[in-house]
């Protein structure tokens, strides 16, 4: 039996910064898990989890929340959802599985993704250079997630407030989107 234990690392080992209207910060306190939904079982898993939390499976390019916070739901293509929640231990699919109460396949993604956030009053201002997809609050609306590329980097970007976004990026470009973000800040305010 081997003495090694596996420890849990941040991506960004927890990196925050203030600038001038916006905070830039990495999400550690989250778990992102891909919940796929079998084939043709679309409204019996959608009903087993609305009566399990009270979550509704959004549109495309949208997100739904469960009655008390404490789950989102990012749906980005057919058949699968991202599922957002706080939680901070090491079997993050036992835990939502008990929770969705639903027959989907669960797959851990937190320690895959790199999750920042943006936000502040001139956050949309920082992100409009970077992002190439329309992020105006009338067009990307609260609830609005979408897959783009940002600087050339992967990018999933979900709005979760007025001036707050939460970006993914795979684990190890997360480095070169900090960077991003800092010469648009530099470039901007």
């Amino acid at each position: 039996m081997s003495d090694y234990i596996l420890e849990k690392l941040s991506a960004l080992e927890g990196v925050e910064y203030e600038f001038d209207g916006v905070a830039v910060s990495e999400v550690t306190d989250m778990s992102l898990v891909m919940a796929a939904i079998p084939k043709g079982t679309l409204a019996n898993v959608e009903s087993a989890i609305k009566k399990s939390c009270g979550l509704s499976i959004p549109e495309i390019q949208k997100s739904s929340e469960s009655s008390d916070s404490s789950i989102t739901f990012w749906r980005l293509q057919n058949n699968q959802v991202l599922v957002f929640f706080a939680y901070e231990g090491n079997d993050a699919e036992s835990y939502l599985k008990s929770k969705l109460n639903a027959p989907v396949y669960l797959t851990d993604q937190s320690d895959t993704w790199a999750m920042i956030r943006v936000k502040g009053p001139r956050s949309r201002d920082i992100l409009e250079r970077i992002c190439p997809i329309n992020i105006d609050k009338d067009v990307f609306t609260v609830g609005s997630v979408s897959r783009t590329v940002m600087e050339h980097i992967g990018t999933i970007i979900y709005r979760d407030e007025d001036d707050s976004y939460i970006l993914l990026t795979m684990r190890s470009f997360g480095r070169s989107m900090i960077h991003a973000i800092e010469v648009s800040v530099n470039n901007v305010l």
